[in-house]
């Protein structure tokens, strides 16, 4: 599967002729356009090619409950939905983000052209497998790119030049997590009969939330603050020794990480209340503490609006499961919508926006991310409220995903073109 896009370099330099030759350009500049994208792409920013693929994967994901609704009623989409928007969608912004991100914090060779590729054709090809009905294949080719993902950090750790942000003791917690999820599911199937009952559920907080909500806490303490102009609490000196004061934040992290992968233990248990309450608790706890946005003021521009609606929906969602427990599944979009999606998109925005040259709108008020924001909202409001709505449930199903479609669609056209451009200065 990570051959699928290996002729990917020649249909996009196709899709750019044919583009602007309707702009009057000619094949030459078209080309030349389409090679500075791959040289971008190839000097370690694999973001530019992740991105826009997470995003079609995504709004493929959430367009399969419209299609089941209004075209094929026999299919449900329940299961298929949370693999490719887990495996597919989310893994691809993280991937992203991480092979961008992470080698400039550890000081460390960049990631190559070739490793893009790889991780581009595996995250489709997990998509495409799950879509055929081949769940056991999928699951095992996100294994098997989750532990490519960590070879390939784990070699640029070897020869880092820096220590990375405590926090991000966080980041590898919940990549183990999900490796760990994959892995139960693939038992599960093989060996159905000699699984307890209490793996399967373990198996899908794992990977279906500790996969995502481990990784926003360590991501989130280093680079939220700088939405809210506050102090970061992950910023050391370059060393390539733990710096004084490490030791304790990474320590506090990890404490946080235990307390969210206990509270999966309770539910897990039974004690579906006390999980819920647990893992509201700690995470409060923890963004309070490491991105204390509720003591910065109200500005900050649309970036730091969407910020705040996501950091306050998760905690916020979690509690409303602990004193709704019997409606956790509905409550938990609030989390995954308002909360995981939406701050994965204003990240990929800032991350976008800052390797295009276009760090002054960092603190503006940019209508394609409030109108993002807005939408994001509406389409978690109709997806919630519908379980409580018997008989118009599906229909709310199907209404809740083109609306969260429509955003993504409109951040797309205005935000994600960025991926084109490089910052000059």
């Amino acid at each position: 599967m990570f051959l699928l896009f290996s002729d990917l370099h020649s249909v996009v330099d196709i899709c750019e002729v044919l583009m602007l030759m309707g702009c009057k350009h000619t094949n030459k500049e078209a080309r030349s356009r389409a090679d500075g994208y791959w040289q971008l792409v190839a000097a370690g920013e694999p973001f530019r090619l992740l991105f826009p693929i997470g995003t079609a994967l995504g709004c493929f994901g959430v367009l399969l409950w419209p299609l089941h609704v209004w075209m094929f009623p026999e299919a449900y989409p329940g299961t298929l939905h949370a693999r490719i928007m887990i495996q597919g969608f989310l893994t691809s912004f993280v991937i992203g983000f991480l092979g961008t991100a992470l080698p400039r914090l550890l000081g460390a060779p960049r990631i190559t052209l070739g490793e893009t590729l790889g991780f581009a054709g595996a995250l489709v090809g997990i998509v495409i497998l799950h879509a055929a009905g081949l769940e056991f294949w999928g699951n095992q080719l996100f294994i098997v790119t989750l532990c490519a993902l960590l070879f390939v950090m784990g070699v640029r750790a070897v020869v880092r030049k820096d220590v990375p942000p405590p926090a991000f003791v966080l980041v590898g917690l919940g990549i183990l997590s999900a490796l760990a999820g994959a892995c139960i599911y693939v038992f599960v199937q093989v060996a159905p009969l000699a699984a307890p009952d209490w793996l399967v559920p373990l198996g899908r907080l794992l990977m279906n939330q500790a996969f995502l909500l481990l990784p926003i806490m360590g991501v989130g303490a280093f680079l939220l603050p700088r939405f809210f102009g506050l102090p970061n609490r992950q910023s050391f000196p370059e060393t390539n020794t733990l710096p004084p004061g490490w030791r304790s934040r990474a320590l506090f992290a990890l404490a946080c990480g235990m307390g969210v992968m206990g509270s999966f233990l309770l539910q897990t248990a039974g004690l579906d209340r006390w999980g819920y309450g647990l893992r509201a608790c700690v995470v409060l706890v923890y963004l309070l503490r490491e991105v204390p946005f509720l003591k910065a003021g109200p500005g900050g521009g649309s970036l730091a609006l969407g910020a705040r609606v996501a950091l306050l929906s998760i905690p916020l969602g979690y509690a409303a499961m602990a004193l709704w427990p019997t409606r956790s599944f509905s409550l938990l979009h609030v989390v995954f919508i308002t909360g995981f999606g939406l701050l994965t998109f204003i990240v990929a925005s800032r991350v976008t926006l800052g390797h295009s040259g276009q760090a002054e709108k960092f603190n503006a008020r940019l209508w394609p991310i409030t109108t993002l924001v807005l939408l994001m909202i509406l389409a978690m409001a109709t997806r919630v409220s519908a379980d409580w709505m018997p008989a118009l449930r599906l229909s709310h199903y199907a209404y809740a995903a083109l609306v969260w479609i429509c955003g993504v669609g409109i951040w797309a056209f205005k935000i994600l073109p960025g991926i084109r451009k490089t910052d000059e200065s």
